[in-house]
């Protein structure tokens, strides 16, 4: 089967549910559900669009790394849709869309066409979080990431001018002969990227967003998209952007920043949306991270636990924000006592965030930092060898106090709040915090799946 089909069934499939409206929603979940099935079958390898070869074709590339990233945004925007559409069916067309710009972030070899899906899914992305009912702030969405699109094609640009191609494999080719001489467009491509992967100080749209965010924008955008945006911005580290020098100093400084002040705003806030923004700021920040120094099979794991850990807890917090009409955490106390499932996988995905023993998270967190002191590991960043496993262990701690003062306030012992959450999502929820559990404990698959990525976007363990 070609890769093809995952981009040009869902945006078909769009333009045919503007006009059939009554089944649109239907015809989203068996596309969602085509594509999550689909890409079982097909095969590795490079996919030449338009009968032209690279460098001047088009093309989709294929491999270990497309497909690990294809299977966890394929399978959390299904799961988005499958527990949201009932309430969200005017969405259907724009979610379609969505899906077919995803899916070609993850799949294209070719940085213009790479521009081409930041803008399709972008453009959902501004339409999604219209629900919010806060124009204002999806405006400066808008505003913010038109701005970071613009910044990614000037830098893109420069490099072809310099270089004669838009193809990855070919660019990457180019830099390595000729890295000094691009740190400027990579620059301003990073600053392009990191406005959609929440990098401070590019961010500022982020707490408009999701502190307002509902059932469905806060896990669309918070899961899937920063999932997606996160192994995307990854590949591009790994395999095409040579970041040393000057250009090292200055992504050390903004990753440093992310980290740091993500966690120290998330310990210093009382609402629960807002915990959860900035502890995706932080952890945004780690993802990207662990990329840039090349570590980038962990990174992999860690966006993808990450990932379903904040599908779980945005969707419930929205939910309970949905009831309560606040979001305030003593305004919640007590939430969990009338609802113990939703409690329990609450704290599970918690706990993996925190990376504690037993969980996902704490796999792929003991591996990153593992990874750091590996004979093997040479950091490309000032200080990363010391410096930066110092800060996510800090940033760990300070995540630990947080989250611990919000489970406290959640599992209070007395509760006036009664809220009641849909089978499908409690059961849903309910297994994705098992999934967690036994990632953490039978983690040989994901060892197996961190080790076939090694070479494509590096790691030494």
């Amino acid at each position: 089967m070609s890769a093809i089909l995952l981009i040009a069934v869902p945006l078909l499939t769009a333009f045919i549910s503007i006009l059939m409206k009554k089944v649109s929603p239907y015809l989203l979940l068996l596309v969602s559900l085509f594509t999550l099935v689909a890409i079982y079958f097909i095969e590795p390898g490079q996919v030449i669009i338009g009968g032209f070869m690279p460098p001047f074709g088009i093309t989709l590339e294929v491999n270990t790394f497309t497909l690990t990233s294809l299977y966890a945004v394929n399978g959390l925007f299904f799961l988005v849709v499958a527990v949201n559409i009932a309430k969200y069916k005017k969405l259907s067309s724009i979610l379609l869309v969505a899906l077919a710009g995803l899916n070609g972030l993850l799949l294209t070899g070719d940085l213009f066409n790479l521009f081409v899906f930041i803008e399709i899914s972008g453009i959902a992305a501004y339409l999604i979080t219209t629900t919010n009912k806060k124009p204002l702030q999806t405006f400066n969405y808008l505003v913010a990431g038109t701005v970071g699109s613009i910044l990614y094609l000037l830098g893109l640009i420069i490099l072809y001018n310099m270089a004669g191609t838009l193809n990855m494999a070919d660019m990457a080719t180019f830099v390595q002969a000729n890295g000094a001489y691009t740190l400027f467009p990579f620059l301003l491509m990073f600053i392009g990227l990191g406005v959609e992967a929440k990098l401070l100080p590019f961010n500022s749209w982020v707490k408009g967003i999701l502190g307002h965010s509902n059932n469905l924008s806060g896990a669309m955008i918070a899961s899937v998209y920063a999932t997606a945006i996160g192994l995307v911005f990854g590949k591009l580290l790994a395999n095409v952007f040579v970041i040393d020098g000057t250009l090292a100093v200055i992504v050390a400084l903004v990753l440093g920043l992310t980290i740091l002040a993500g966690e120290a705003m998330a310990y210093a806030s009382t609402k629960a949306r807002e915990i959860l923004l900035y502890s995706s700021i932080a952890q945004a920040g780690i993802v990207i991270l662990l990329f840039t120094v090349g570590l980038g099979n962990w990174a992999t794991m860690f966006a993808i636990a990450n990932g379903v850990s904040k599908f779980i807890l945005f969707g419930v917090v929205n939910r309970l924000t949905e009831e309560v009409g606040n979001d305030e955490m003593d305004q919640l106390k007590g939430s969990f006592v009338n609802n113990k499932l939703i409690g329990v996988s609450f704290t599970v995905a918690a706990l993996s965030i925190l990376g504690l023993p037993l969980f996902f998270g704490f796999v792929v967190k003991m591996k990153s930092l593992t990874g750091f002191f590996h004979p093997a590991f040479v950091s490309n960043l000032p200080g990363g060898n010391f410096i930066f496993p110092i800060i996510i262990l800090v940033a760990s701690v300070i995540e630990g106090v947080y989250f611990v003062k919000l489970l406290t306030k959640l599992w209070y012992k007395e509760s006036t709040v009664k809220v009641n959450f849909t089978p499908l999502f409690k059961y849903v929820v309910a297994v994705l915090a098992l999934a967690l559990i036994v990632f953490g404990l039978f983690n040989g698959e994901v060892e197996a799946i961190a080790e076939t990525l090694k070479s494509i976007v590096g790691g030494v363990l």
